[in-house]
């Protein structure tokens, strides 16, 4: 998955390539639920290695009073957000390709906005499920999606709807109503063996049949490679590609496995 994402606080303008390879592989797998018995686990950690890096935060310039409560003028970016441990938050990890498995999750799933914020940032979807959107916010938003889904969906006051994620693939969500800082995305999935990294960069997959997999490491990127100027005043930022790492991991019946992922500058 290669993504390249512009954001501008007062025109929002994103300029996004996507090249469905890893993430978008999940769209060629047929997936069959079977029984597990005594499956196994992987779990581990994206840590972060090197001296710490702080990405650029974004002007709140619209809806002051809703989305910059704080007073503080700014909304601090979560593209790179990093424990005191060195554990690093919402990367997303998974079997790369698995024929068959434990059953699909039923959890019911929903983005909210929130604050002028999307919330959660990373949510992993089952194709074909349905997924609340809903805004918990009194002013004008406007989710706008690109990628394996393509909605642009108007929220002019608190509100929810329901929208169905038909196509496997990686979905990025921005708000087309003057909130440029606003962004998340959505990995669409055929198969239950994802998952988002917490807080402290841990992550845990169960109940997966004895084997040898590929286990892969996503996360959206945080180096700038471009300011974006208007009036000569920095309005936005340019993003590098997305990040994937690999690795071969062997599941046995009944045990854990140890993996773990190291990002760096």
């Amino acid at each position: 998955m290669k993504t390249r994402v512009l954001f501008v606080s007062v025109f929002v303008i994103v300029a996004t390539v996507w090249f469905l390879s890893s993430v978008g592989d999940a769209a060629k797998v047929t997936y069959e639920e079977i029984a597990v018995a005594d499956g196994g686990a992987i779990t581990g950690r994206v840590v972060w290695k090197g001296p710490s890096v702080s990405v650029p935060p974004m002007v709140i310039n619209k809806n002051v009073d809703s989305c910059d409560k704080s007073g503080s003028g700014i909304r601090e970016s979560v593209r790179l957000l990093v424990s005191k441990s060195g554990g690093t938050a919402n990367a997303v990890v998974y079997l790369e390709s698995i024929a068959k498995g434990k059953a699909m999750s039923k959890e019911a799933l929903a983005i909210d906005q929130e604050g002028c914020r999307y919330n959660p940032h990373i949510t992993i979807a089952p194709r074909k499920a349905k997924v609340t959107l809903k805004s918990s916010d009194d002013i004008l938003h406007n989710i706008h999606m690109f990628g394996a889904a393509n909605y642009n969906i108007p929220f002019p006051d608190k509100n929810s709807v329901l929208k169905t994620f038909r196509k496997a693939g990686l979905v990025r969500l921005q708000c087309d109503a003057g909130h440029g800082w606003m962004s998340a995305y959505v990995h669409v999935v055929n198969h239950p063996y994802y998952a988002v990294t917490d807080a402290d960069g841990n992550f845990k997959l169960t109940d997966i049949p004895p084997g040898e997999y590929t286990l892969r490491m996503w996360h959206e990127n945080w180096v700038v490679t471009n300011e974006v100027k208007k009036d000569g005043e920095v309005v936005g930022y340019e993003f590098g590609e997305s990040i994937e790492k690999s690795q071969k991991v062997t599941v046995s019946a009944g045990a854990e496995t140890e993996a773990q992922f190291t990002i760096s500058k």
